[in-house]
């Protein structure tokens, strides 16, 4: 089409002369083209139109194009926000701080149960020896005197019975193992006659002595739990004798 376009140059070695007729009617369209100026430029923009309708598709479908992929582009987006609280959640939820809370929650659940098992098998007293008030009693098989008892306690990480209380005093004279016999408890004045002092060091404040008694005859700086009081009597003499010492501390108690 655009070869019919074109004009041939006239005189060519190849053209032959055109009849009369054809003259004619170029002249004629000449005239006509002179007369009527648009027809000519219509004639001359038409391959332009031809040549110009390609690159118009081609733009339209690179715009259509780029309208697609900035419309895929703020999806991907929305769907990314929408997706990040729940990854984020997701993160925190298996974050070196959870993990660590979680293991250190076990832990203590293991160390609970471990801590109740313990508790049932935990002995506050030695085997043979008897709890009360926080303390560990144990009364001798054999008969010594005051400070051999008093050394037999020692060795065993105790002390002669120290006697604090109404409740405690109570405890020692209707224990069944005494038996009603005289023990020696750790009280005595032997080294300053008439100021009775506890194997511990300290001061005799609260007492429960039998009538009578304390009445000091042929030196007796001892004392001894008789029945149901106390009585003093001489250190040398061999009776029975009670031990004690703090119990031990259970888990979870």
């Amino acid at each position: 089409m655009a070869e019919m376009c074109v004009p041939k140059e006239p005189g060519g070695p190849d053209e032959a002369e055109p009849p009369l007729w054809e003259e004619r009617e170029i002249f004629q369209g000449q005239r006509s083209s002179e007369k009527d100026p648009g027809l000519l430029r219509s004639s001359r923009s038409l391959p332009e139109c031809l040549t110009r309708a390609p690159l118009l598709l081609i733009l339209l479908l690179i715009s259509l194009g780029l309208f697609m992929l900035m419309l895929i582009t703020l999806i991907q987006v929305s769907r990314i926000q929408q997706s990040l609280p729940r990854e984020v959640d997701d993160q925190e939820s298996h974050s070196p701080v959870v993990v660590l809370q979680s293991d250190l929650e076990e832990i203590l659940h293991q160390l609970s149960r471990m801590n109740a098992t313990l508790t049932g098998l935990c002995r506050r007293c030695p085997w043979n020896w008897d709890f009360f008030q926080g303390s560990c009693y144990i009364f001798s098989k054999i008969q010594s005197t005051w400070d051999a008892s008093v050394s037999a306690c020692e060795d065993m990480r105790a002390q002669l019975v120290v006697i604090n209380n109404a409740e405690e005093q109570k405890f020692l004279k209707s224990w069944d193992i005494r038996n009603d016999k005289s023990t020696w408890i750790g009280l005595s004045d032997k080294h300053n006659e008439g100021s009775w002092q506890w194997v511990d060091n300290t001061h005799l404040h609260l007492s429960f002595w039998k009538r009578g008694e304390p009445n000091n005859q042929g030196e007796e700086d001892c004392v001894e739990l008789s029945g149901d009081g106390w009585n003093d009597n001489r250190c040398s003499e061999e009776l029975f004798w009670i031990c004690e010492k703090p119990s031990a501390l259970c888990p979870g108690l």
